[in-house]
């Protein structure tokens, strides 16, 4: 056999051992296929793009709001939130599940709604808001948690779930507040409306007049 042929049996050689050795170990490139089912990688997009909304109400909130009660419950769910898509990312970076970069478009329609409000009105409204944005979270996770067949999944939703329905009853329980609030200064509105004695004039004093000093008499001199 010529050193030709050597060569090209050797070269030969090295290329099917390459073939090999690439058909032998997984494919880690972006192109890859993601063995997450359709139901989960859309549980970690929903998940996502709603913990992005909280996140931008709460600091919102922080914003306008004067009312300590809801500014505290801003603050811990930003930092509650925080952490929640801190593991969101993660699980699709392992799963390979593209997740959003804001809140969903209806999401953010109610922000805007709720920026152009201000004083006891934001308050209220942003309350309310925080009450539908938490059990629309708590019914996801919930949901998730019961049919998905995945273990990550199953255990970060099961972890989860505490803290979500944490934050929903403080958010009723804001929002009770604050209906109670409005509600009573509505009736005081009304009952001063509806009183006729209230639409009158204040009753004003008669002048009294000042009794007169007598002046004593000039004394004469002798």
């Amino acid at each position: 056999m010529t050193s030709r042929h050597l060569l090209q049996v050797f070269i030969s050689a090295l290329l099917l051992s390459v073939a090999c050795t690439a058909m032998g170990q997984p494919d880690d490139s972006p192109d890859m296929k993601s063995s997450t089912s359709a139901e989960d990688s859309t549980f970690l997009q929903h998940a996502a793009a709603g913990r992005l909304a909280e996140i931008q109400m709460g600091k919102m909130a922080l914003d306008k709001s004067s009312d300590a009660k809801a500014r505290q419950l801003a603050q811990r769910t930003i930092d509650d939130t925080n952490g929640t898509n801190d593991q969101l990312k993660m699980l699709a970076r392992n799963k390979q599940v593209m997740l959003p970069t804001g809140p969903s478009p209806d999401a953010l329609k109610e922000i805007g709604k709720l920026q152009a409000k201000s004083g006891s009105a934001f308050d209220q409204a942003w309350s309310k808001a925080m009450v539908k944005d938490d059990q629309a979270a708590a019914k996801l996770f919930t949901q998730e948690n019961k049919q998905t067949k995945d273990t990550d999944l199953h255990k970060f939703t099961q972890a989860t779930l505490p803290t979500l329905q944490a934050h929903l009853k403080s958010a009723q329980e804001l929002a009770a507040v604050s209906d109670a609030r409005d509600k009573a200064m509505d009736q005081t509105t009304k009952s001063l409306a509806n009183d006729p004695m209230s639409n009158m004039p204040a009753a004003t004093a008669p002048t009294v007049a000042a009794p007169a000093v007598p002046v004593p008499a000039p004394v004469a001199k002798h």
